[in-house]
């Protein structure tokens, strides 16, 4: 029997890994070069307008799929860390989801640590919020994404906005968040061994340059730890062979004690974000697209009844 696409990747990242070992560890403009050289070479979506957005501090781009609902759209933050990423490695991914979901997607740049740190990229994706309302969306009419670090900025965009007693978007869609920068749960230990990509070490390493003197277990900081209630639905997808697994399991937990309403979906064998692979994991990336696709013009089907 072939080994299975995702087996393959695991063993290919795990030998990266050991070559590297003996080799100085990647500064962080090594990485954003690296992560910029990999994912800004894969194309976008067939048949996408993408036009450039440079307005007053905020940068990214739109993202109109052929046939889209021009009423509706997807505002995604970007992972990395909250150190590398941008709009323009990212741009295959959200192409993608925007025209699984056919809508506009926003898909928008944040301000990276450690040249500025927390609270700065929260800032900017609170301006990207109000920007995006700005081009004649009403917050009914948005659904805010992101993945990993972007989850993270995600669900502390709407803890902030439930804080501030504001409009809410239409849901959230959360792609293996890093929601607790306290690196607690268990997670770590169990699943620990089988993630090829992402360690606790590691996470503590990206979660100094992001807090600086700040209190990691700051609801802003870890939104795992802010007040659920009143969250807008959810969609969380997260794989189960990756150290992030409790955040996703634990806010699923959590909002659901709140009364939300909230889809988790543990995809087996899956690594960290594995949609972002979908060039080398066409099949398990594929389908988590069209699944988060779907449930994103689910979400504004209903909210239009």
């Amino acid at each position: 029997m072939a080994e299975s696409e995702i087996a393959q990747f695991k063993q290919g990242w795990r030998a990266q890994v050991a070559a590297m070992a003996d080799a100085p560890p990647p500064t962080i403009q090594q990485q954003r070069d690296a992560f910029e050289a990999e994912h800004g070479a894969v194309p976008p979506a067939a048949d996408c307008t993408i036009e450039p957005i440079d307005h007053g501090g905020i940068r990214g781009e739109r993202i109109t799929p052929a046939g889209a609902d021009t009423t509706k759209a997807l505002l995604y933050h970007h992972g990395g860390g909250h150190a590398f990423g941008s709009s323009q490695s990212h741009r295959h991914l959200v192409s993608r989801l925007a025209s699984a979901a056919g809508v506009v997607a926003y898909n928008m740049d944040y301000a990276l640590a450690p040249e500025r740190p927390f609270p700065a990229g929260l800032d900017d994706a609170m301006a990207n919020w109000r920007f995006v309302q700005s081009q004649g969306f009403a917050p009914g009419d948005i659904i805010v994404g992101g993945e990993s670090a972007g989850g993270n900025l995600t669900l502390a965009l709407v803890a902030k906005l439930l804080g501030e007693r504001a409009a809410l978007p239409s849901g959230a869609y959360l792609l293996s968040p890093w929601l607790d920068l306290t690196q607690s749960g268990e997670a770590y230990d169990v699943r620990g061994p089988h993630d090829p990509m992402i360690s606790r070490d590691a996470l503590q390493m990206m979660a100094t340059l992001y807090c600086g003197d700040a209190d990691r277990g700051d609801r802003l900081i870890s939104p795992l730890n802010a007040d659920l209630a009143g969250l807008p639905p959810l969609l969380i997808q997260v794989g189960a062979d990756e150290v992030l697994l409790g955040d996703s399991t634990r806010l699923a937990h959590r909002a659901a004690l709140a009364g939300g309403d909230v889809t988790l979906r543990v995809w087996p064998e899956m690594i960290h974000a594995w949609p972002l692979f979908h060039h080398v994991l066409p099949t398990a990336g594929n389908a988590a697209i069209a699944e988060a696709g779907g449930w994103i013009a689910h979400r504004f089907r209903a909210g239009a009844k």
